[in-house]
């Protein structure tokens, strides 16, 4: 009976084989065959449609228009310092200046201040390298903290005199040499908040200045603002000469201004200023029960106009508009749009089809990738190019049920 039992299980192997030696040319053989004819057999069985709507050759009707977002600065690492003759920024710095106790108790027996200096590393630059770098250093004397924006600086007060002695350029790094008594007074202030203030340093233009961007204190890098400030006692009982050095702990800049309009087929997405572009397209061409595929928005650029820093991220953002009155974004519906050639890219199926299924169409707002590094100045053709097939273009793919 084993004998028999064991001849049975040895066909039935066999049999098993062989099957699948006959079915593996039949699974290549379909799996060699058009993807697109055997997709358009299953669409037909389905009884499903696939149409195009594009919005050159269809001519929806489209706006694209500036909009003006406020923005806030505080998360970046560069800290930016210039000014033209349409977009000034200005850094404010505070240092943390926590004092041993022996230089505070010998604040009235003989300490003196030799010099100060605060030294920034360059890691950013826009525009001509070759304009004019002037710089008044102005002592702060109202609070103020790293949210603040070029709103905020109305409320600012300041001494008007500059304690800027010197300024001192090797390549990448930048020194600032200050009078000495205000690290005087800084020191006072750690002694004592009643007898003195530390609110920091305004650094802002004198005149035209060429854009500079500096490492912030929250810089991975490691090149963070310091101050070295040196004292010096001499006395019957004692003398030394000691260099103090302390990190930037609070800074922010901002920026006042905005690029103008290269002309009026161009459209400015501009980072650093909140300079954003409110792009719409008309879907009413499209099926109410149309379900979107792919929808690819195509932005050219207007390389006349396009003016970048020496580094920064060449990629756009599109982003749903949740609410019409406040022109507020969806971040659940944010899609990057690539730059290649002349043009940036990106498929925005996912916000065409909630507009289309929630029949809420505000549009998109188009802003730089990174907003808040630098002031480069992303030059798009608006609506009115010379020629029409240069503004932005909505190509959309969807499906819907035969009826």
């Amino acid at each position: 009976m084993n004998y028999l039992k064991n001849i049975f299980l040895v066909r039935q192997k066999f049999s098993y084989v062989l099957a699948l030696l006959i079915l593996v040319p039949f699974l290549f053989t379909a799996c060699s065959d058009d993807p697109s004819s055997l997709g358009s057999d299953l669409l037909n069985q389905d009884n499903i449609i696939v149409s195009k709507l594009d919005s050159y050759i269809d001519t929806l009707s489209q706006t694209f228009e500036p909009h003006q977002a406020k923005l806030s600065l505080s998360s970046s690492e560069v800290l930016l310092i210039g000014k033209d003759a349409n977009v000034e920024s200005q850094i404010l710095l505070a240092f943390y200046v926590s004092v041993d106790s022996k230089y505070l108790s010998d604040l009235d027996s003989g300490l003196t201040f030799l010099s100060a200096e605060v030294s920034f590393n360059r890691t950013y630059y826009f525009g001509d390298t070759l304009q004019p770098f002037n710089v008044g250093i102005h002592q702060v004397t109202s609070s103020w903290n790293s949210l603040f924006t070029a709103d905020s600086m109305a409320k600012l007060t300041y001494d008007q005199s500059s304690i800027a002695q010197s300024t001192t350029i090797d390549w990448n790094s930048y020194k600032f040499s200050v009078n000495p008594s205000l690290a005087k007074e800084w020191f006072t202030s750690a002694k004592d908040t009643a007898l003195a203030k530390n609110y920091g340093l305004l650094f802002k233009p004198n005149g035209n200045c060429r854009f500079t961007g500096f490492a912030a204190s929250t810089s991975y890098n490691g090149d963070v603002p310091t101050i070295k400030i040196i004292v010096k006692k001499t006395s019957a009982y004692e003398t030394y000469q000691d260099t103090l050095t302390y990190d930037g702990s609070v800074d922010v800049h901002t920026i006042q201004g905005t690029f103008p309009e290269a002309s009026n087929k161009t459209l400015t997405i501009q980072s650093g200023t909140g300079v954003q572009g409110k792009l719409w397209f008309d879907l009413s061409k499209l099926p109410a029960d149309a379900v979107v595929n792919t929808a690819k928005l195509t932005l050219s650029v207007d390389t006349l106009n396009i003016k970048v820093g020496s580094s920064y991220t060449d990629a756009l953002l599109a982003y749903q508009i949740a609410d019409s009155t406040t022109d507020s974004t969806n971040s659940l519906f944010v899609v990057s749009l690539t730059h290649s050639g002349n043009t940036y890219t990106g498929d925005v199926a996912r916000i065409i089809n909630d507009a289309v299924i929630t029949k809420n169409n505000y549009g998109m707002l188009i802003l730089p990738s990174y907003q808040v590094k630098g002031i480069e100045n992303f030059a798009l053709f608006n609506n009115n190019p010379v020629n029409g097939e240069l503004k932005p273009r909505l190509t959309i793919t969807y499906s819907q049920k035969k009826k």
